[in-house]
């Protein structure tokens, strides 16, 4: 039998929703406008041949075939960001404009210079990956490569935590008190083994609230924004958890690599075929130079947008589970929807996006979804 819940959309929402377009507004502009940069960007580097100019000039220096690959990417990338880095800049004026954003324009340049170096790092593992796999691997270069490639989310997803989550956000201990015990408690009571709930220092950058659970095997951390835990009740703060416990019991998050995985096998095969008998001959190249693994990587982004919808899909469907755990658990869905009701006030979010958008884009049910399925629980 379909859950029935209330439609209502009570007034101070409808209210929030219309004062905060603008805010919304000026980050899609500024999102639709940097997309259009960056496709006439890439259209006039395509036709006018730069692509396959800078390779070889890059071979023309003797460098080694990877050396050669890390070069291409590397000056390739330095240019879509500095195309993007005014739009950047813009999203955190209006961040700070709308009073979410406390950061200063330093301290966010800074941010994004530890960015640039986490993505060097993991680019030139990337690109070491599908070197090996493409050049030692022939024909079964494209499983080779996703196993890989599989293989490194997992260990980012066990490194996140202690690695990559302290680089951004100051990490310790929460202090003990009654929001540590009932939270773990609750973690203990579901079976799920977490050692030590950590304080999330997201005050001293944003206004935003977050709360999630992070991390695989010995590396499960609980983590609470200091932006939640201090603005909000211990009965709500619990509820927030014991919705990503409620991931963690159902086992989501191996599902979505799972799912992702699948995904990536499918889409390396597919395109694998397509790139060899079409796209190669068309362009003039072959996967083992630089320009033909920029074309295979341009045409798995397309290939990726209708995937991408399955797995919105599946994320909300996953979602919808996580807030019913959470409700059964509690013995109500009220504080949860409590909570949920003050996030998308804190967050800047819509309650009532268009339907959509919702569908094309949310990974989560939209606010008014969510909070009034629960209040009917």
């Amino acid at each position: 039998m379909k859950e029935q819940y209330s439609k209502v959309i009570p007034e101070t929402w409808s209210e929030h929703d219309r004062e905060i377009r603008p805010y919304l507004w000026s980050h899609r502009i500024l999102t639709l406008s940097q997309k259009i940069i960056s496709f006439f960007l890439f259209l006039s580097f395509l036709v006018s041949y730069r692509f396959v100019r800078l390779e070889s000039y890059l071979a023309a220096k003797d460098l080694s075939p990877f050396l050669l690959w890390i070069c291409y990417f590397a000056i390739l990338a330095a240019i879509w960001e500095l195309a993007a880095f005014p739009f950047s800049i813009s999203h955190h004026w209006v961040e700070r404009s709308h009073q979410l954003s406390k950061q200063s324009y330093s301290s966010w340049f800074s941010d994004r210079i530890k960015g640039y170096l986490v993505g060097a790092i993991l680019g030139v593992v990337a690109l070491g990956i599908l070197y090996l796999s493409i050049y030692f691997g022939e024909n079964s270069w494209w499983w080779i490569a996703c196993s890989a490639l599989v293989l490194l989310s997992v260990v980012l997803a066990q490194l996140a935590p202690v690695v990559l989550i302290p680089l951004f956000f100051k990490l310790k201990p929460l202090e003990a008190g009654e929001l540590k015990t009932r939270l773990l408690k609750l973690s203990q009571d579901v079976g799920v083994v977490v050692s030590e709930v950590y304080h999330l220092g997201m005050g001293e950058k944003t206004e935003k609230g977050n709360a999630a659970f992070v991390g695989l095997g010995k590396t499960k951390r609980i983590l609470i924004g200091d932006t939640l835990y201090e603005k909000f009740s211990p009965e709500e703060v619990e509820a927030v958890f014991a919705h990503e416990l409620g991931h963690q019991v159902n086992g989501d998050l191996w599902k979505g690599i799972i799912l992702s995985s699948l995904f990536l096998y499918v889409s390396f095969f597919a395109l694998n075929w397509i790139a060899q008998n079409y796209l190669f001959s068309i362009f003039e190249t072959s996967l083992k130079q630089p320009f033909g693994l920029l074309i295979f990587f341009v045409a798995f982004s397309l290939f990726q947008i209708p995937l991408g919808l399955v797995q919105t899909l599946f994320s909300r469907s996953r979602e919808r589970m996580a807030d019913g755990f959470a409700a059964a658990k509690l013995g109500s869905g009220k504080a949860l929807a409590d909570a949920l009701e003050k996030l998308t006030f804190q967050n800047r979010g819509l309650f009532r996006p268009s339907r959509i958008i919702e569908f094309l884009m949310y990974s989560h049910p939209a606010p008014w979804r969510r909070i009034n399925r629960l209040r009917s629980r």
